[in-house]
């Protein structure tokens, strides 16, 4: 693979290739260790550092975001004073995040916590006389401090009631005891410094306000470390479902989170704020996975939305394609309606064909409504122009087959592929797990509809005013930046300067 140079210095020219090589080597392994044990699952434990399904997949996705990262920066920042110290920022942020994915040192792992956070702070504060830069970069500082008492609280909780800092020991211990001692607590914190690495509510409104920084870092963030709280919950999946309130937490705040991030989303006109509010919804609905205890699908979203959001802020400077036109409120419900009665019976052919069961919990119950509401929206895409013909129809019936074969087959397959690393998770069944399954289904089906009336609901006064509202994130940003102000003071306020991307 050849990296083409801009004109450069030969010792900037040898820097960059070195730095670029890094990177491209740690794909490369773990690539490698990926296929290996793809073969051969078998754990390898070495210095705090474990080499498996999980930590393979999560690595991987890490280095080559980084790798393409990497590259797309080296032109997008040519002639900029600052590109050789933000590539060796990204470069030390990605091999940290990189690190973090393979960490099962409790110490180790918070280490690279602690190390990926201060990274991406000093790659958003690039441009340091930039205010609108330097608000949301403290704002986030100040939130992942949260979440690192959170996980040091955690770790001394695991260390002086279990007595030991390996979490692979820790995790064995907790399957082969029936011992609860301060599951719960631990559980809690764990999900709280997840909730604020992932830009959960009420954590969130720092994700969308961080386009100041170049796009490379908008790509990196939003595809690579913002996932590193649901790699802890993945982690963590043993202990996390013994803990039935905690598991309704997830759901419910990431519910709420996915819900803020679809409306705000919707409301939005620049592209990368579309983008970072699709990534706080994102974010929200994988919180769901975890809290439906469906954290190989979890892990199944996280490597997906990386790849495409990676790929969507790398393209985001193109020319947008021209928008379809809108579909009248009652046909896109008829159609939606339609469109969910069908995947019905393809749900049930998908289960056949992959063994995947829809009834064997609340959760697995609530993924499988879930994609039967997205055929439903899919049949609006298809079908949403009038007087479609006899071809267009039968397609849509396709795709309700293969989206609900795709689906069920990617659950069931990451569930077996990730077996050898979570083990037989018990699902939860009780009055908590179907309040957390069916909290999101009724979510999204109130979304599906507030969506079909946005055309109606668009010209009257209320929704004018909603509009505005969801524009600005319903103004909990603003709430933040007040807390934020009085913590750090008001950041002063400079000019821009010329050479900035």
């Amino acid at each position: 693979m050849t990296l083409q140079m801009p004109s450069d210095h030969g010792r900037d020219r040898t820097e960059v290739l070195a730095l670029f090589a890094v990177l491209f080597s740690l794909a490369g392994l773990s690539f490698a260790l990926l296929a290996w044990q793809a073969v051969v699952p078998s754990p390898v434990h070495v210095a705090g550092m474990t080499v498996d399904r999980l930590s393979t997949s999560l690595t991987l996705l890490v280095a080559v975001i980084g790798t393409v990262t990497f590259r797309f920066s080296v032109r997008y920042l040519d002639g900029n004073p600052l590109r050789r110290r933000f590539l060796r920022l990204l470069t030390v942020t990605v091999v940290a995040a990189y690190l973090l994915m393979g960490s099962t040192n409790l110490v180790l792992f918070f280490a690279f916590w602690l190390l990926t956070s201060s990274g991406l702070h000093e790659l958003l504060t690039i441009y340091s006389d930039r205010r609108e830069a330097i608000r949301p970069a403290r704002k986030k500082f100040l939130i992942s401090r949260l979440g690192d008492l959170a996980l040091i609280a955690a770790i001394v909780l695991i260390w002086n009631d279990w007595g030991t800092l390996d979490l692979n020991e820790f995790l064995a211990a907790v399957v082969a005891s029936n011992d609860s001692r301060a599951l719960g607590a631990i559980a809690l914190l764990v999900a709280v410094a997840a909730l604020t690495k992932s830009a959960q509510f009420p954590f969130h409104s720092w994700l969308p306000e961080t386009m100041e920084s170049p796009t490379p870092v908008s790509a990196l963030m939003h595809a690579g470390i913002i996932n590193a709280g649901g790699a802890l919950l993945i982690r963590f999946a043993p202990v996390l479902v013994r803990v039935p309130e905690v598991l309704l937490l997830l759901s419910v705040i990431g519910t709420l989170t996915f819900a803020i991030g679809m409306l705000a989303m919707w409301a939005q006109v620049k592209v990368k704020r579309t983008l970072a509010w699709s990534t706080v919804s994102q974010m929200g609905f994988m919180m769901v996975q975890c809290g439906l205890g469906a954290f190989p699908a979890a892990a199944v979203h996280i490597v997906g939305h990386g790849c495409y959001k990676a790929w969507s802020f790398l393209r985001c400077g193109d020319v947008p394609l021209p928008s379809a036109a809108p579909v009248t409120p009652v046909r896109a419900m008829t159609l939606a309606l339609i469109g969910t009665l069908v995947a019905i019976p393809a749900l049930a052919l998908a289960a056949w064909i992959t063994g995947y069961s829809p009834l064997h919990s609340p959760g697995e119950l609530a993924l499988s409504a879930i994609v039967a509401l997205a055929a439903g929206q899919l049949w609006v895409a298809i079908l949403g122009r009038p007087l479609c013909g006899w071809g267009r129809g039968l397609a849509a019936v396709a795709a309700t087959v293969g989206v609900s074969l795709g689906a069920f087959a990617l659950y069931r397959g990451a569930a077996l592929f990730l077996l050898p690393v979570l083990g037989e998770l018990t699902p939860a069944t009780g009055v908590l797990a179907w309040i957390a399954a069916a909290l999101p289904v009724v979510t999204l089906v109130l979304l599906a509809v507030i969506h079909a009336w946005l055309p109606v609901i668009g010209r009257a006064s209320f929704g004018r005013a909603f509009h505005v509202h969801a524009l600005h994130g319903f103004y909990l940003g603003a709430i933040a930046d007040r807390l934020v102000d009085s913590v750090w003071g008001r950041p002063t306020s400079f000019k821009s300067g010329a050479n900035h991307a």
